[in-house]
């Protein structure tokens, strides 16, 4: 019996820890589900500035894939799930985060053309900021990119060409963080 019980609790510790992916001090789940879909984690990693760590991120995707263009491009639901590790981030700071990386992340010509989504989508922020926070950018095909804190829907934003602008943050060429791009492909 003592067997049995060893056996039964060491399967559950080995589901347990599949179940979830240590990045930094946040730990991701390694699946979602997007529009009934199972999303399996990419990749992850952690934004940092100087030497905090500012946020843990994870991609997820119905398909593991290490080709950038192509994730962004794809009208497939995923998803970015972003865990806030440093209280540097205020809210202002944040709502500055996504129009640099939007700007540093897309062509001129889109980001003039989409501003009043970006516009839209930056008004949904605007709760404090706390350590612990969890902000999922989650993309479903005819619908568009949701943005969740802490499991609460704060909006919407309708096309794939949003979602293109917004991904690109962390995936263009020219992403937020090199580091954190190479970590959400592996």
């Amino acid at each position: 019996m003592k067997k049995v019980l060893l056996l039964i609790t060491f399967l559950a510790s080995v589901i347990t820890t599949n179940a979830q992916v240590k990045v930094g001090d946040a730990t991701l789940p390694s699946k979602v589900s997007v529009a009934n879909k199972d999303l399996t984690i990419n990749g992850s990693g952690i934004r940092q500035k100087f030497v905090f760590d500012l946020y843990a991120a994870g991609l997820y995707l119905t398909e593991k894939s290490s080709n950038a263009e192509k994730i962004v491009a794809m009208d497939e639901p995923m998803q970015i799930k972003m865990d806030i590790l440093s209280s540097l981030i205020s809210t202002k700071k944040l709502l500055d985060a996504f129009k640099s990386g939007i700007e540093k992340g897309n062509p001129a010509s889109e980001v003039t053309r989409l501003k009043p989504k970006t516009e839209q989508f930056l008004s949904f922020i605007k709760n404090e900021i706390k350590v612990g926070n969890v902000y999922d950018l989650i993309y479903e095909p005819g619908i568009g990119t949701k943005l969740l804190e802490n499991g609460n829907l704060l909006g919407t934003i309708q096309g794939l060409d949003f979602k293109v602008l917004l991904f690109n943050i962390w995936l263009s060429k020219t992403p937020v963080d090199d580091d954190l791009k190479e970590g959400l492909l592996n």
